[in-house]
């Protein structure tokens, strides 16, 4: 699989955020319940290769002016050489801080034959990574401290990436948002392509083209480098201003390279709007079971 389509699989199935309507456009399944303080979402998003449906995902986000908590779970069905299939959720809680996301946790569950678990502890001026069972390798060069502190885990960049132009920048789709997923450090660099209206089930309006451009820094085996097609071709983010949100949507996801083009849409949205709810830390890390729900005969816990 090509390396940015697996990094648009694993991080943008937490991207379509908070759509409900404003003045200018409408999302077709939509709930909308209006309170004060925190807002909790959860987007169900599907995913398409070659036309094929390959994704479905979940993602769940609550936030207020000062803390937010996300959590995903995704599922593949796997297309021969080009998408493996695997299962796989995380989580995240974190500060908000003026225009900085701090991330506080981050645990990622792999469900596959090993079970692989990563948990992501911050500390005020570091973040200590625990992976069982342990990875062969760290990468050539692996990535300093200062670059695992200085990132947003994958949950935490997309967030950031969506507050764009309204807290976390002045301006949407600007910038370049440092990520380390617990071995891999890169960035996702943004730049304006224009507008385009979205027609599609789950929403209709105008966006923001979006290019997002994957560059690897740190943390990577020279195989798991993208090749210079892959590096110029950018992720197409199509964004959508919600002005009661203040905020930028990826309500429509696309790579293209080669011929072949892979697409994530969002689906459904439900949107709750939560009065004297406090956005709390995640708990002991090493207890953290799937939050979603799940087959009782899959398990969602690392073997110890």
């Amino acid at each position: 699989m090509f390396k940015p389509l697996k990094t648009l699989i694993f991080t943008v199935s937490v991207s379509a955020l908070l759509a409900f309507n404003p003045t200018n456009a409408y999302a077709d399944e939509v709930i909308l319940v209006k309170s004060d303080a925190s807002i909790t979402v959860n987007v169900k998003l599907k995913g398409y290769l070659f036309g094929f449906k390959v994704l479905r995902a979940e993602y769940e986000t609550a936030y207020s002016e000062t803390g937010y908590r996300a959590q995903a779970i995704l599922k593949t069905a796997g297309l021969g050489a080009f998408l493996k299939k695997f299962k796989i959720w995380s989580a995240t809680s974190g500060r908000i801080t003026g225009t900085e996301l701090s991330p506080h946790a981050h645990v990622q569950q792999n469900m596959n034959k090993k079970h692989r678990r990563v948990q992501m502890a911050y500390t005020e001026n570091s973040v200590h990574v625990d992976i069982v069972p342990r990875l062969g390798s760290q990468g050539v060069p692996m990535a300093s401290d200062a670059q695992r502190f200085e990132s947003d885990d994958t949950l935490s960049a997309l967030l950031n990436l969506m507050m764009r132009g309204s807290i976390t920048s002045k301006m949407p789709c600007t910038g370049s948002i440092p990520v380390f997923d617990s071995k891999q450090h890169y960035n996702l660099r943004m730049e304006n392509a224009g507008t385009r209206r979205i027609r599609q089930k789950g929403y209709k309006g105008d966006t923001i083209r979006c290019h997002v451009f994957y560059e690897p820094v740190s943390g990577f085996d020279p195989e798991d480098l993208p090749n210079a097609e892959e590096v110029a071709a950018p992720i197409t983010m199509y964004l959508a201003h919600f002005e009661e949100a203040g905020l930028y949507i990826p309500v429509r996801m696309t790579y293209k390279i080669s011929g072949f083009k892979a697409v994530i849409k969002a689906r459904e949205i439900t949107i709750f709007h939560n009065a004297n709810t406090a956005i709390t830390p995640l708990g002991p890390l090493a207890a953290l079971t799937n939050p979603f729900v799940v087959d009782s005969s899959t398990p969602d816990h690392a073997a110890e």
